[in-house]
């Protein structure tokens, strides 16, 4: 999660100057008036903060947001929890003016319901949370042929053959900078551009067409490459396709990235000839059923990297109560007589469940965790061009380190169903402990077996993505 240093900006002291305090003040009521939808108030109050505390940390602010064109504040659209442990997507307008603004607010509000309605993100709906972002912008055109105009997010006309819209993606970063928290995934929605495009986490949407923005989140947020043929724009004679998760650049099956899909004979996947806007030399996995061929969802391979990048952000736990002990702590949990209870609360996925498992282990007994915070190398041996060992950590888009979890021989104690809000209960007694410490562990897994679906929808999955777990040390009170 990207914090942005705006949030860390003021902490006024006991005794603050008065002058500093009625700054903070208008600060403060100016984005409360644009988290109320009141934007013109909201932009005159920034330009008179930049205008009574020049050269204060809030006039700067001011007179960064009282711009023609500019950011103004944000808001919540939907929430399913806190940031930290969540896939936000920011919502932006590009091209709407001021009066324009409560228009761009009801088009955002019909994005979740979209995303909902999706197989994969209606799944893990759950897991997202959609932030709307106030642009303003001083005109509502977009740039190209000749035509320039001021708007927040530089929106053109790209050289494509169709006139794709396009945004300055460097302005995009800028606007999120100005948010509490936010993961970098931003959705702009142009007001007079046509079409879209994506990719390094911001899809571009002209107009308001859903079609379009699911695929291009498949880009921006997937990574994923287009897999109809059809070229989109002039390009060398001597271009080739890139492999990637769901283009082959060989009809080797055991070159192909989804390999383990063919190996695994899931329905509907194979090797189609044509994908990534070329006829010939590249593979895709279905014969079109795809969202970024021509169809509405997305094909199993396409499926299983968006799961996998939605869990790069997402921790299975959510929390757990006591607080969790590494493994390496010397603190301890007394068992009495009335036992420990033991709390854990998970992410919920629309249609299944995540399995839930609990082990009461001796020390001696008790698997230590790969340690998510190394890093190893080792000198380089003659002929080698790289120094660094591959290690068993992985670090996802989202930035969530990970390491395969290590195998337990032991069968769980117990396996566990969530209440309504996603809690686990487990409770220990005297009687399972003897003497000495014990590690009371859970594990929580998504085993993305989805109710109708033939195979898992991650097919193979060996970084540890989709697992978390954690520990606390007990002993029998005396």
């Amino acid at each position: 999660m990207k914090v942005s240093p705006i949030i860390a900006l003021v902490f006024l002291a006991a005794a603050a100057p008065p002058s500093e305090e009625k700054a903070e003040r208008m600060l403060e009521k100016a984005e409360l008036r644009a988290e109320q939808g009141k934007f013109d108030e909201a932009q005159a109050l920034y330009r008179r903060l930049a205008k009574q505390f020049p050269g204060t940390p809030e006039g700067a602010i001011g007179e960064r947001r009282g711009k023609p064109s500019a950011y103004l504040g944000f808001g919540d659209v939907v929430r399913h929890g806190p940031s930290e442990n969540r896939l936000d997507f920011v919502l932006m307008g590009e091209g709407y003016q001021i009066t324009e603004m409560s228009a761009f607010a009801k088009l955002a509000a019909d994005v979740p319901d979209v995303f909902e309605r999706n197989e994969v993100f209606g799944e893990y709906y759950r897991y997202l949370n959609f932030l709307r972002a106030d642009l303003v912008s001083a005109d509502n055109g977009v740039d190209g042929y000749g035509r320039d105009y001021d708007t927040a997010l530089n929106g053109k006309t790209l050289g494509t053959f169709a006139g794709h819209v396009g945004i300055d993606r460097n302005a995009v970063r800028a606007m999120l900078s100005e948010m509490p928290e936010q993961d970098g995934q931003a959705i702009v929605f142009a007001k007079l551009g046509i079409l879209g495009t994506g990719g390094g986490g911001v899809a571009t949407i002209g107009g308001r067409n859903m079609a379009t923005m699911i695929h291009e989140i498949g880009h921006s947020f997937g990574g994923l490459s287009d897999e109809y043929t059809a070229q989109q724009a002039g390009r060398p004679k001597d271009a080739k396709p890139s492999r990637n998760t769901n283009i082959a650049i060989s009809e080797d099956p055991e070159e192909c990235p989804w390999n383990h899909f063919l190996k695994a004979k899931v329905r509907g996947v194979g090797m189609h000839p044509g994908g990534a806007q070329f006829v010939q030399g590249a593979w895709r996995p279905t014969a079109g059923k795809c969202a970024m061929a021509s169809s509405g969802e997305f094909c199993p391979v396409c499926r299983e990297e968006l799961v996998l990048r939605i869990y790069s952000y997402c921790d299975p736990i959510d929390a757990a109560e006591p607080q969790p002990h590494p493994f390496d702590s010397e603190d301890d949990l007394l068992v009495g007589r009335g036992g420990l209870h033991f709390e854990v609360t998970v992410l919920q996925p629309t249609s299944h469940e995540l399995q839930v498992d609990w082990w009461v282990l001796p020390e001696g007994r008790a698997p230590r965790p790969i340690d998510v915070t190394e890093r190893k190398r080792r000198r380089a041996k003659k002929g080698e061009s790289v120094a660094i060992v591959k290690s068993q950590v992985s670090v996802g888009p989202g930035g969530r380190r990970v390491a395969p979890p290590v195998p337990i021989e032991e069968k769980p104690a117990r396996s566990t169903h969530p209440n309504h809000d996603g809690v686990h209960k487990f409770r220990v007694t005297e009687k399972d402990l003897g003497p000495g410490r014990f590690r009371v562990v859970c594990r929580v897994h998504d085993t993305t077996e989805v109710r109708g679906s033939q195979a898992p929808w991650v097919v193979k999955e060996d970084v540890g993505f989709l697992t978390s777990t954690i520990g606390w040390w007990v002993r029998a009170a005396e």
